[in-house]
């Protein structure tokens, strides 16, 4: 028991992970015209949809779930809007782009090494970006962020957490930076410019 222990016991653990505005922003999505963004519903299509993880005993066994204090869905759907928002684009019903897809993977694991663990968070979705007008896709692709880091037994339950925060920053990070996304903002603004100067 004693990885369980060093994973707090075998009490049940749930974390409030999500993306924070601060932490949103920075990327390549801020530097191309504004547009409006739908983000719809997510589904959640992980194998295993009632946890994020679980602590293990010595003998490899589950101790108890890691959970989250909100749906995993609404986490990664608030952190695509909080991308979005922070890269100074608008979120509403009056959309010029929709965001819809599936979520594939959100989990927080460990490995133990001697004296210290090896904490890794992974987040996946495989996401359309479409055209709100004509409900052409612009973009499909799996998008992916992982994190991990080494700590030393006993870490507080903040460190997977925050792992779990920075996986999730990566797979937004990595929508954000799309080339073809890029791309069909850039032609939209030029489309609205040319437009407005008529």
């Amino acid at each position: 028991m004693l990885w369980a222990i060093a994973l707090g016991g075998c009490a049940k653990t749930t974390l409030d992970v999500g993306l924070k505005p601060f932490e949103a922003g920075f990327g390549p999505l801020s530097s191309v015209p504004t547009a409006t963004v739908k983000v719809v519903d997510l589904a959640d299509q992980r194998p295993d949809r009632a946890r994020i993880g679980s602590k293990k005993t010595g003998f490899g066994g589950t101790a108890a779930d890691i959970l989250t204090v909100r749906p995993v869905a609404t986490i990664v759907r608030d952190a695509i809007v909080t991308e979005f928002t922070a890269s100074g684009h608008r979120t509403g019903d009056d959309a010029d782009l929709i965001v819809s897809g599936t979520i594939t993977t959100f989990w927080f694991d460990w490995a133990s090494h001697f004296t210290s663990l090896e904490l890794t968070g992974t987040v996946a979705a495989d996401l359309t970006i479409s055209d709100a007008a004509s409900g052409r896709p612009l973009v499909r692709r799996a998008c992916r962020g992982s994190y991990s880091e080494t700590s030393l037994v006993g870490v507080a339950e903040g460190t997977w957490q925050r792992v779990m925060n920075i996986a999730l920053q990566r797979m937004v990070r990595d929508v954000a930076s799309d080339p073809g996304l890029l791309t069909a903002l850039r032609e939209r603004g030029v489309t609205k410019a040319a437009a407005h100067a008529q």
